[in-house]
């Protein structure tokens, strides 16, 4: 098995921008975002290949060049030139590997932004130049007399909208569609899921926390996201036990212990019904899948 890992957390409140090498890309902060252009990977002060992150905040990110092959929040992808990276606050990423050439072009929110689920997919050229014609506005707009943190909030929302759009086209499964306070709705839902699933997995302990009633919750649920309640409180759970198996040499009724099942035994028979594997089979995969990935990219 691996060695164990622990997650660190990422904020770009952290990074000292007037030491950040040339070679970086072109960048830009204030209060509000972080943009880069170009930016390189490789010379980065944060991100490095083989760790592991919780994002503080939400961002975007397209490929301009290059490819690797990143994890977030326990699955697996691979990136090639015009893939787009979208996550929300709290995302687990882990670089697993990135060719020497790649660069990156992107936008880190800092105020008054949320992404309500990561996306990651691979647009057209047209597509991808449309985003960052999108980029190079805002960085723009930054730049003027008339700057307004509304005006350049609108533009960023509109970022995340179009890129929910390309997501929609591609038939993937959580709708852009609904009304306002369903999509609020269901924000603060997946949130307060992510929160306390490690202990609360009933639907009436969500419903009286979101102030509507356990019927209607899993009705509007259904609606915007086309899963039920269960599956998104089963699915954080075993983000959560993933986690610990990945990043934790713990036993197994440690684990059971955190996330507050009865036994070793009742946690085991839950990893193995939501995922087809038990716990030590996921961590013998995982470990294999890095040996192998070493191989690749070596």
């Amino acid at each position: 098995m691996n060695k164990a890992k622990s997650i660190q957390q990422v904020s770009v409140s952290d990074i000292d921008f007037s030491r950040l090498p040339d070679e970086m890309g072109q960048f830009f902060a204030n209060e509000d975002i972080f943009t880069v252009i170009n930016g390189d990977i490789h010379h980065n002060p944060v991100l490095k290949a083989g760790e592991i992150y919780q994002i503080i905040e939400p961002r975007i990110f397209l490929v301009m060049e290059g490819r690797g092959d990143i994890c977030v929040n326990l699955q697996d992808y691979h990136l090639e030139k015009g893939s787009v990276i979208m996550l929300g606050a709290d995302a687990i990423l882990e670089l697993r590997a990135v060719s020497t050439d790649a660069r990156m072009a992107g936008i880190v929110f800092r105020q008054a932004i949320e992404i309500a689920e990561e996306i990651i997919l691979d647009v057209t050229p047209a597509e991808s130049d449309r985003l960052l014609r999108m980029l190079y506005l805002i960085r723009e707009l930054i730049h003027t007399t008339t700057y307004s943190q509304w005006t350049l909030q609108s533009l960023c929302r509109a970022m995340i909208s179009y890129v929910q759009d390309l997501k929609e086209a591609a038939s993937v499964t959580v709708k852009g569609e609904g009304s306002t306070y369903t999509q609020e709705l269901f924000l603060r839902f997946k949130r307060l899921v992510r929160q306390h699933c490690t202990h609360q997995r009933s639907i009436h302990f969500y419903a009286d926390l979101l102030h509507v009633t356990p019927h209607h919750l899993s009705a509007l649920i259904k609606k915007i996201s086309n899963q039920s309640v269960m599956y998104w409180i089963h699915r954080a759970t075993i983000q959560e036990a993933k986690l610990l198996l990945k990043t934790n040499q713990l036993m197994a009724y440690e684990i059971a212990d955190r996330l507050d099942f009865p036994s070793a035994s009742a946690f085991s028979k839950y990893f193995k019904r939501e995922t087809g594997m038990t716990p030590r089979m996921y961590q013998e995969r995982m470990a294999e899948g890095a040996r192998q990935l070493g191989e690749i990219w070596s």
